[in-house]
């Protein structure tokens, strides 16, 4: 953790760019950018703060365990996190696991990670710096930094990267949250125009049966039930043969 005594150590210019970059960084948060522009300036300012650090992604894990890459500095950054998934094990997803922040040395990963460790260095990158994203108990991914230096982090570098931490995880659940607005949403939309063809299908069963809407309603029903087809589907061939037109997609 980042502390005022460790702070005070810092070379000067380096201090001062910490201190830009938190500017910055609560700026782009204050700021309406989207999620995807605001993972991309964590990134950007992870880049700068860290010296050692070469390239730098953000790692997603879904309901079901999958992980995906969210947010990259460069598309070999993205390749390289993909044939980790593929291997189902490396440092970012060793963080996300176990929710720690985890500084690894060539030599380290390689002990663990032989095959990761060989498609890293094809890219040039040697050591790696991994923090879990979390909330609420919640595991939500890692932030991942390379390095091409061999042992290119340290503890304090450990420290620095987990002031990105709480706005990567408020920025991934934000992400989440807004999905799953957007699937209500839909759900909504899809069942008021289900809901309006089958009562533009019950007004026209009122019409030529000569009957009450409850009546018309159970008529169709039981059409449904016999033909097995949903409601809504029905609904949508007794209006298009009404109006002419063709038939909605089942949904």
């Amino acid at each position: 953790m980042v502390t005022e005594e460790n702070a005070a150590a810092l070379p000067g210019d380096r201090y001062e760019d910490l201190i830009g970059s938190l500017t910055e960084l609560s700026r782009a948060l204050a700021e309406d950018e989207s999620i995807s522009e605001t993972l991309h300036s964590i990134l950007t300012l992870a880049l700068r703060l860290v010296p050692g650090c070469h390239a730098a992604s953000i790692t997603v894990v879904d309901e079901d365990g999958q992980p995906a890459t969210v947010a990259a500095t460069d598309p070999g950054t993205e390749e390289l996190d993909r044939r980790q998934y593929l291997l189902r094990d490396g440092p970012c997803l060793d963080a996300a696991r176990r929710q720690q922040v985890n500084s690894w040395s060539m030599a380290e990963a390689e002990q663990r990670w032989p095959e990761f460790t060989q498609l890293a260095q094809e890219m040039g990158l040697r050591s790696y710096l991994c923090a879990g994203l979390g909330m609420d108990d919640r595991r939500l991914g890692a932030l991942n930094l390379s390095s091409r230096g061999t042992d290119g982090f340290d503890r304090l570098d450990e420290g620095l990267v987990t002031l990105f931490v709480p706005p990567a995880s408020a920025a991934i659940v934000t992400a989440d949250r807004y999905a799953q607005a957007r699937e209500l949403a839909a759900q909504l939309e899809q069942a008021l125009l289900s809901r309006a063809v089958i009562d533009q299908a019950i007004g026209i069963i009122m019409a030529e049966s000569h009957c009450p809407a409850d009546q018309a309603f159970a008529v169709l029903k039981r059409a449904s039930n016999n033909r097995r087809t949903k409601l809504r589907d029905l609904a949508g061939e007794i209006v298009a043969r009404v109006s002419g037109a063709r038939p909605p997609a089942g949904g």
